[in-house]
């Protein structure tokens, strides 16, 4: 459990082989909250492993109102600063280490934003990032290393949108296509937790 700014968080740390002294660390941000979004989540959960087997520290967490998190939704508000104590708590453990934020779907919103602003964060990954619900305008600027990783098939952003969003970027911006699959990914999720973790073994 991690203080938050509504109460404790709940949330799950995957070591990468250095819990006492490790240099990298990625927090990622799970689905909508109200949609069955937990940071068990599939891809969640997939992604957290692959980035733990590279090394890196992967740290996932339940938003305020989901699992045993205290508080309740706050429509993408409390949920930034959720993220935020998060990354306090692991930049308390570690202050030189080098941190990512990742996020999948309404995650990804989450993920992307509050990375870019937020100082200690060197490298940002949205995947799926639903950009017809959210509003992702702050994206095209990202000063900051990132991967977006999307769908083919994705229902709730068709793949001809996201890759418009992408080319809008100016950015260090890097995007995998992912053929074949819808938002969640299917059978292909592994290749999702794979590419996240070769984007981030090569930029943190």
């Amino acid at each position: 459990m991690i203080p938050g700014p509504a109460g404790s968080l709940q949330a799950l740390w995957r070591s990468g082989g250095h819990p006492q002294d490790f240099v990298r660390a990625a927090i990622i941000c799970h689905p909508h909250p109200l949609y069955g979004g937990t940071m068990e989540n599939k891809v969640v959960s997939r992604i957290a492993r692959y980035i733990s087997e590279a090394g890196i520290e992967a740290v996932r967490f339940n938003f305020r109102g989901v699992g045993q998190s205290d508080g309740t939704y706050d429509e993408g508000r409390g949920e930034r600063h959720d993220l935020g104590a998060v990354l306090q708590y692991v930049r308390n453990i570690q202050p030189e280490a080098r941190l990512a934020a990742v996020g999948f779907s309404f995650g990804a919103w989450i993920a992307l934003e509050v990375g870019e602003n937020h100082p200690a964060i060197q490298v940002l990954v949205g995947v799926a990032p639903p950009v017809r619900m959210f509003d992702f305008k702050f994206v095209p600027m990202l000063s900051k290393p990132t991967l977006i990783v999307y769908a083919e098939h994705d229902q709730f952003t068709d793949s001809a949108t996201s890759k418009t969003w992408i080319e809008s970027a100016s950015g260090a911006l890097e995007s995998v296509l992912i053929p074949d699959v819808d938002h969640f990914f299917g059978e292909r999720v592994d290749d999702v937790g794979k590419t996240v973790a070769q984007f981030l073994s090569r930029h943190l």
